[in-house]
């Protein structure tokens, strides 16, 4: 009887400790959002550019954008903003965090990029 005891509590204290064993952490690495846009061109169409961890980029041309006057060039802006916003929510959704942000106006057409820095954890 004291053997069986023995055993059933090793055994139990065995399956126990699985609990505290560390799991596989989800692939690590960086993620990239990139927002683009030319305000005040007919000719650009703002886009979202992913970039995964293993280089994979998958675009998002936001053609909704009511882009090419000076009244609507605030407003596609925003609108970008907004898409990029939704972007990262989305990620945030699925663990990533935002660990940096970066704007900057690129060329001679003042291309405005915002990108996005995230990692997960």
């Amino acid at each position: 009887m004291k053997k069986l005891i023995l055993f059933a509590t090793l055994g139990l204290a065995a399956i126990g400790s699985w609990a505290f064993y560390p799991n596989t952490a989800a692939p690590g690495g960086y993620l990239m959002v990139v927002g683009s846009g030319r305000p005040g061109t007919n000719s650009y169409v703002p886009e979202i550019t992913t970039i995964q961890p293993n280089g994979q980029e998958q675009v998002q041309r936001l053609t909704n954008i009511k882009i090419g006057t000076e009244r609507n060039s605030t407003a596609a802006g925003i609108a970008l903003h907004k898409a990029e916003l939704l972007k990262i929510n989305e990620l945030t959704a699925q663990g990533w965090r935002v660990v940096s942000i970066a704007q900057s106006t690129v060329g001679v057409g003042a291309t405005t990029e915002t990108v996005y820095m995230l990692e997960r954890r």
